[in-house]
């Protein structure tokens, strides 16, 4: 590969990372505008602490369906296959990165205790009160995944045809 493609490609995934941040932005407001209204529903019919897990479950799921739908019609159109390949991978590298993301959160929180120290630090107390220990852990979870799951995604669901196969 000549400097020219290599520059074009590193310039087409820098496009298509900013698309999935984009897209990622987008996911997260599904998520939480379904977990909201889904656990709001459920507390009309029952109480119990299950209710948000419940919520959650269906507030993710839903968020992973639109990512799906903008990934693959928008970020990577290009390479999108749509056949049952594609969604199973989709859905496998999107199970992966959540695992790893709890599990960054869980070792934040438990064994880093990252939590405590931003509780403990020294940045405004305004700020503090929006971004909580608990938030600051998931945030800095989510840093780390958004790239992995981009990478995952072009390496292993929306993978570009190689062009010694086709020929």
């Amino acid at each position: 590969m000549d400097k020219g493609a290599k520059r074009s490609e590193g310039k087409k995934s820098l496009v298509q990372f900013i698309k999935f941040a984009l897209v990622g932005a987008s996911n997260s407001a599904v998520d939480y505008v379904v977990s909201f209204i889904v656990t709001k529903l459920l507390r009309l019919i029952t109480a119990g602490g299950w209710v948000k897990y419940a919520a959650k479950i269906i507030g993710y799921a839903c968020g992973v369906l639109n990512s799906y739908i903008w990934n693959s019609r928008w970020t990577f159109r290009e390479e999108r296959k749509q056949d049952k390949r594609e969604i199973i991978s989709f859905i496998a590298v999107n199970l992966t990165v959540l695992l790893v993301s709890l599990g960054l959160i869980f070792l934040f929180n438990n064994v880093f205790n990252i939590d405590d120290w931003w509780n403990a630090s020294s940045f405004p107390q305004w700020l503090k009160s929006i971004i909580d220990g608990e938030l600051f852990c998931t945030l800095l979870s989510t840093v780390i995944c958004i790239p992995l799951n981009f990478i995952l995604n072009k390496l292993f669901v929306f993978k570009a045809e190689d062009k010694k196969t086709k020929a």
